[in-house]
Order: C-alpha cells, then structure tokens, then sequence
C-alpha cells in the first residue's frame, strides 16, 4: 500500500530500484513531441499507402519550400517599397491561411488532441507547449520556419535586416502555430453542435455562389487600389499579422523608432494567443468530460420504406447516412454550388456550354462519392462480416441509395441549365454524356471501395483530425478512380463532341444511346467485380477500417 501523499507515479520508481526520471515541465514537453512522432510513425509503418502520402507531402512542401525562397530571393532586386508590401501581403496571408486552413480542408493532425491528454500528469501550460511544439515540428511548422527564415534574402544589403529575420523567423513560425491552435480549439467545441456545421455549410455555400462576383469585382478594381497597395501595407505592419515581417524592412529603411515599437508588437502576438488560448483549452477540456447526450427518433426511418432483405437495409442505412451524416452532406454541395459558378465562368468567358457542362462534373462527383463508404462506415462495418452479408448485396445496395440521389439531381441540373442557354436540340448529347460518367461512376467506386480504405474522420469525431498522410492520398485515390472514369467514358465524349460540332441528329441521338448502354454496363460490370474483391478481401477491409481509427 503505497504511503499516503505519494502518487502512484511517485511510488513506482523507487519500488522497482531506479532512479526518478526527471519530470520537470521541458522534459515532459519533450516527451510529448516524442509520443506525437512515435504515433505518427507508428500509423505510418501500419499503413504503408499512408507513408507514401506523407512522403508526397514533404516532397509537396519542399517544392512550395523552394518557389518561395526563389521568389524572395528575386524581391530582392526589386524597388524596396514594392518587396516591402509584397512581404508583408505574403505574411499575412501567410498567418491567416493558418488559422483558416484547418477549416476549409481536410483537417491536420491532432495526434495530441486535448481529449487525448486529459489523464497525463502535467499541468495545462505543458500541455499546451507541447502541442504547440510538436505542431511547430511538422511538416508545414517546419516549411513555415524555412520561409520565415528566408525573407532575410530579400534584404541582404542591410546585414542588420538580415539578422533580425533570422532572429524573428521562430516568432513568425510560433504565431502562425498558436493561431492555427486557438482557431481550431475556439471552433471545436461548436461543431459538436449540427447546427453550426448547417449555418457554416451554409456560409460557405452563399461565399461559393458569389465567387465569380467576388473574382470580377476584385479584377475591376484592382487597378484602383493597386496605388493603395503601400498604404495599406503600412496598416498591416501595425497590426498582429504585419509586425513581424515589417521589422526588418524598418531596419533596411532607417526607420528604427518604427522597428522597435513593432518588435514590441511582434514578440507581444505570440504570448497574447497563449494567453487567449488557455482558457479555450480548459473550457473544451470541461466540455469533454461531461459527455454527449444521445436523442432517439421513434420508427424504423427509411428502413421501414426500403424492402426487408440485406441489400434493401444497406440502401436505407447509406440513403439515411446521405440525409444525415455531414459528411455526405458535403458532396450534396456541389449540386447548388457548381452551376452558379460555372454560370458566372460562363458568362464572363461568353460560352454557355460552360453552364451545361456542371451537369457532367456533378455526375462524376456524385457517383463516385461511395468510394469511401466502407470508410466511414467505421468499426460498424464488421456487422457485414458478422451477419455474412455477400457482396453483391453490400455493393447494389450502396449504389441504389447513391442512385436515389445522384440520378434525380442530375436530371434537374440538366434540364434546368438546358433551358437557360436555350439548346433543348443538344440536351439528348447531355443526357447521354452525364449518363456515361454517371453510371459509370457506380462501378468505378464499387471497385475501387472495395480495394481501397481511405483514412477519413470518423462518424463523431473531431472535424479537425486528420490522419497522418491522408490528403495526399485521397488526392491519390481520386486521381486514379477519376482517370478511370474518364478513360471508360471517352467514346461517349468523342460522340458528344461530334454532336456539338455538327449538330447531326445521328450523333445526337448516338451518344445518348452509347452513353446509357456503355454507363449501364460499365456499371453492371463494376458491381458485380466489386462484389467479387468484397467477398474475398472483406475481413482484409475490416481489418484496415479498425486500424485507421
């Protein structure tokens, strides 16, 4: 029995003839760091399509990496006050794409999520230097240093400049990190909530319908404010985003009343977003503990409305994820937003068949948004396993739910955007075009889902986790099922465009006929060699499904 006033941890070494460990706050900091890379690694060397994104992505980085300094190294020949504003332009927007980033992609890794280190014996300061210095150790921390550290070339006729951006580069780097964290701490607790991804999801879809405006309006007056550009610089090298990249540009100029009051500004930032960060962090932390309430919906829901056999319970259960889930949620986006925007595109350029053409793009997005399913699915796909659910059944019943919403959208988008440009004769070229990708696109993700696991964020999980490697690898994964898809559709386009260039009646109705027979088959197809891959490597699939979350 251990003696009252020591900790278990305090107990144990002396118990097992060691010595105590220091335990003092840097060294538990560096035993974060440790576990966050020893993590990392870990997933990586479990997931080998997963060590290859992360390597993409260092290779991605030290690309970006070596534009910019090539860049900054080129401002340096420039007239001081145009490389100053184009410094301090790109380092604010250098912080702000920090802290918007994790929310308008995927996510970044919170190996080191709060949730996560709720049980560790250390205090919340070290906790809080710990993510903040294992997120500094990352790839885009570390690339992020790299660049903070290279605006020195941009002022190497003032070697007093130069060191100071040397000097401040880990300042820059540490803001950027601290921004991003309070950002994403600030937003987490609120999108536990569903209504706020819908007004969010909403925001963004009024943000996206008004882009083309947004780009015109920009390309008009930019000639107007390209006078105000300085000015405007100036504004912003007083501010948080600004000070740390306007030091030395002060210091090259002279100015070194003006360096020092926004060094004061600069080395201010970063302890202030601690300091806003702390209490966040402690509020999310209560927050966890107490938990989630689950409500109930009296009825079996679309499960009652689907026919009572295996495959008709798999189509309720994916049409209710369709309805429901916000990760599909996101791919119905595409419908309201991808005509808008390619109406205005195609206003501007004066070429309607842009307007039209959405209709395709949305097909191909909307068909082969199924190539996750068995990924977020989760651990509840092993009651297929459980249940012997065979794999013909697992994969029409995935796609009929898809084809419930894909296949009524599209028809509406065509026939709607058909009737503004005013061209019923091509709307046959349409149909059979979208019908191709379309249908097409059901057996290319019944394929490719049942060979491929996708590291996404679970059902209920932290909307900002992302897995180690995991963007580069779903851009992989699309790449290669959108290649497919384009190869499989080319003699419907080849028709399509023999149809738009003549406008024969033959080629017209051709290409719908060609596009519904080939998209049927490929579909048919598709399915039925998906069905085959699922039967044999399901418990393969489960296996890999536990093992990403």
């Amino acid at each position: 029995m251990a003696e009252p006033g020591l900790t278990p941890g305090e107990r144990l070494p002396e118990l097992i003839g060691t010595a105590q460990p220091r335990t003092g706050a840097l060294a538990r900091i560096r035993v974060l760091v440790r576990l966050r890379f020893r993590v990392l690694w870990n997933t990586l060397g479990r997931h080998p399509w997963q060590l290859v994104g992360a390597i993409i992505g260092v290779l991605y980085g030290l690309g970006v990496l070596g534009m910019v300094v090539v860049g900054l190294v080129a401002a340096s020949g420039l007239d001081p006050v145009l490389a100053r504003t184009g410094l301090l332009f790109g380092g604010s927007a250098l912080i702000i794409g920090w802290m918007l980033g994790p929310i308008v992609s995927s996510g970044m890794d919170r190996t080191l999520d709060p949730a996560r280190l709720v049980m560790f014996p250390m205090s919340t300061s070290t906790q809080l230097l710990g993510i903040a210095a294992a997120s500094l150790l990352g790839v885009p921390g570390i690339v992020t240093l790299l660049v903070s550290a290279a605006t020195a070339a941009t002022w190497f006729r003032t070697p007093l400049a130069v060191i100071a951006a040397i000097l401040l580069a880990p300042v820059a780097a540490v803001t950027c990190v601290l921004a991003c964290q309070l950002m994403v701490t600030a937003l987490s607790r609120a999108t536990a909530s569903r209504r706020f991804r819908e007004i969010i999801g909403g925001i963004v879809i009024v943000l996206l319908m008004l882009m083309g405006p947004l780009i015109a309006g920009v390309g008009s007056g930019a000639t107007v404010l390209a006078d105000r550009l300085p000015a405007i610089a100036e504004g912003l090298s007083w501010t948080p985003l600004g000070a740390v990249w306007a030091v030395p540009a002060e210091l090259a100029t002279g100015a070194w009343g003006a360096a020092l009051l926004k060094l004061l500004i600069a080395l201010a930032t970063p302890v202030a977003l601690f300091l806003a960060w702390r209490p966040l962090y402690l509020s999310n932390l209560g927050a966890m503990s107490q938990g989630s309430r689950a409500t109930a919906k009296r009825g079996a829901g679309w499960f009652a409305r689907f026919p009572d056999t295996p495959r008709g319970a798999i189509a309720a259960r994916a049409f209710t994820y369709w309805l429901r889930d916000p990760r599909y949620l996101q791919s119905l986006l595409v419908v309201l937003v991808l005509p808008v925007a390619f109406g205005f595109a195609a206003s501007g350029a004066n070429a309607p068949i842009m307007l039209t053409a959405s209709t395709v793009l949305i097909g191909v997005m909307l068909s082969l948004s199924t190539f996750t399913d068995i990924s977020y699915d989760g651990t509840a796909f092993s009651t297929h396993l459980l249940r012997g659910v065979r794999g013909i059944d697992d994969r029409w019943g995935r796609v009929w739910a898809n084809a419930i919403v894909a296949i009524p959208s599209v028809l509406l988008v065509a026939v709607v955007t058909t009737a503004i440009v005013d061209r019923f004769d091509q709307l046959p070229t349409l149909l059979g075009l979208t019908a191709a990708v379309t249908l097409g696109g059901f057996g290319v993700a019944s394929v490719c889902s049942a060979l491929f696991v996708m590291p996404v964020p679970q059902s209920g999980e932290n909307p900002f986790v992302s897995k180690p490697g995991a963007g580069m690898l779903s851009l992989i994964g699309m790449a290669g099922s959108y290649g497919s898809l384009a190869v499989i559709s080319l003699p419907t386009s080849g028709l399509a465009i023999a149809a738009g260039i003549t406008g024969q009646p033959l080629f017209i109705w051709l290409t719908l006929a060609v596009g519904l027979v080939s998209g049927g088959l490929v579909c048919w197809f598709g399915v039925r060699w998906g069905a085959a891959i699922f039967d044999r490597k399901a418990p393969e699939l489960l296996a890999r499904v536990v093992a990403q979350g």
